[in-house]
């Protein structure tokens, strides 16, 4: 197979890396999705010829032959490689970041997406990126009883595309720059798994450090693979597997011994000069040759700790208050700043106010009111029985004092402003429409949201001040109304 010129054309290099120490696993607090990671689903390749368009692995688990199978449209570029993975990965952790939503949806720019994949902003990164989300959605994977469902333990059969939905717009022209907002809805399979929390730890910095995107691609399927899928534990510190296998769990185009080690060798230098690999040594004949890895960076360190991620959009309480009338994104602050044990039992001093007679003019922001109060308004209420006295109807709570326009959590100080404008401005724009889509986006239509793009990067609106607006709504409970605010200056927008 021949490679085509443009393939062959390598990324612009990057400044160099800081290098860091890959850290013990119990030290590690993020995680990737365990599916995609053990069964690696991106080939490790940096390059690929254009014809390079399926891959089959087969292999037994439990006794039964498991099959996982990729095939990507050629005028995607073959199946996903390279710098695909990385942002693969960013997706995952960016998911969970946001509270991993039922959804599956993850919303964010182009200019985000980049730097928190750890590549700098210039134009071809950006090409980069286009091009990988395009394969990451192009692809089609099946895996037959090889894909772990947490929820039953047991293995289950799916098939899928890594991105099901990519929605973006662009500031100027087709191609993503720092302007272009993105929402990207991830497969069902993955997210599953991620709000499951089938999980395995992963050192981010350490990967982010990295030089080269076969390096990154083999440290994070080789650290996939010393996880037990069904009893994660401790990872091993050996692990010997038969070359040519490892070489179609790498999913490489070279079958031969020779050339598979050639294909390696750099990652394995650059991994053994780090720290993370002790050795790695080559046993057996041509035709059967083992590679038998030692890692260093396990002696004597404690277990990697279970998972304890909170799926925020699972929390019982948030649910509450939004039956309540509180807006999701204010009830999920709520409950990150004050706590479980202080929402719940405002909510139920909030009640017993309700039970006693009093009626409030608007029952969600008298409950956010309640649970925000730090003036002791209500602790005759905290201290009372739960069948109050006929004083509590008699003298009804005063009515709530106005919120303060910007919660204390929320105030942008002037570092953060500072920070904010110091981006390009397409990006300034673009994160103050996210901001937007992320609290009122279910009650706008695009061409709501085009103009209000358009009126920043006109100029006549301050993205800075746009953001601000955004949170002094939520916090104030003003959410419709800033949403219909929106709705009547950009009616005449339509596309």
């Amino acid at each position: 197979m021949r490679y085509s010129a443009s393939e062959d054309t390598r990324m612009p290099r990057p400044r160099k890396k800081a290098e860091v120490n890959p850290r013990r696993p119990a030290e590690i607090d993020r995680y990737d999705e365990a599916n995609s990671a053990r069964l690696g689903l991106i080939c490790v390749q940096e390059r690929i010829p254009a014809d390079y368009t399926r891959w089959d692995v087969e292999w037994s688990v439990d006794g039964r032959t498991a099959r996982l199978t990729c095939i990507s449209p050629s005028e995607y570029g073959g199946v996903p490689h390279g710098l695909d993975g990385d942002f693969a990965t960013t997706l995952n952790l960016m998911y969970l970041e946001q509270g991993a939503p039922e959804s599956g949806e993850v919303n964010t720019t182009a200019y985000q997406l980049l730097i928190k994949a750890g590549f700098p902003d210039s134009g071809q990164y950006y090409q980069a990126l286009q091009e990988s989300l395009d394969r990451l959605k192009g692809a089609t994977y099946s895996a037959s009883e090889s894909w772990r469902d947490k929820r039953f333990e047991r293995w289950t059969t799916v098939k899928f595309n890594i991105i099901e939905q990519i929605d973006a717009e662009t500031a100027l022209g087709l191609s993503f720059g720092s302007g272009t907002v993105l929402k990207i809805r991830l497969a069902k399979p993955v997210v599953q798994s991620l709000r499951a929390q089938y999980l395995k730890p992963l050192d981010m910095t350490f990967v982010q450090s990295l030089s080269r995107a076969l390096t990154r691609s083999l440290y994070r399927i080789l650290d996939a693979r010393r996880y037990d899928p069904v009893h994660p534990g401790e990872p091993v510190t050996t692990l010997r597997l038969r070359l040519k296998d490892w070489a179609r769990e790498c999913k490489l185009v070279e079958t031969l011994p020779g050339r598979i080690r050639r294909n390696l060798d750099g990652a394995h230098e650059e991994l053994i000069a780090r720290g993370y690999l002790r050795s790695v040594v080559y046993e057996g004949t041509r035709a059967n040759t083992d590679i038998i890895y030692e890692f260093g960076d396990v002696q004597l360190s404690p277990p990697a700790p279970e998972p304890t991620l909170q799926v925020i959009p699972d929390s019982p309480l948030v649910e509450a208050l939004c039956r309540e009338g509180v807006v999701l994104p204010v009830a999920r602050k709520l409950v990150l700043d004050y706590g479980d044990m202080h929402v719940t039992t405002r909510m139920e001093a909030f009640q017993t106010i309700l039970k006693g007679g009093y009626t409030p003019k608007r029952r969600s922001a008298f409950l956010v009111d309640v649970i925000k109060d730090r003036e002791g308004k209500y602790a005759s209420v905290l201290g009372a029985q739960p069948n109050p006295g006929p004083s509590l109807v008699a003298h009804p709570p005063a009515a709530p004092s106005p919120t303060p326009p910007v919660e204390d959590a929320l105030e942008l100080t002037d570092q953060v402003q500072a920070e904010f404008r110091a981006l390009p401005y397409e990006e300034q724009a673009a994160r103050a429409l996210t901001t937007v889509r992320m609290f009122v986006g279910r009650e706008l239509r695009d061409y709501h949201l085009k103009g209000l793009m358009a009126s920043m990067l006109s100029g006549e609106l301050d993205p800075f001040t746009v953001q601000q607006d955004v949170f002094r709504a939520a916090s104030d409970l003003r959410l419709p109304e800033f949403a219909q605010q929106l709705r009547d200056v950009y009616s005449g927008h339509p596309s």
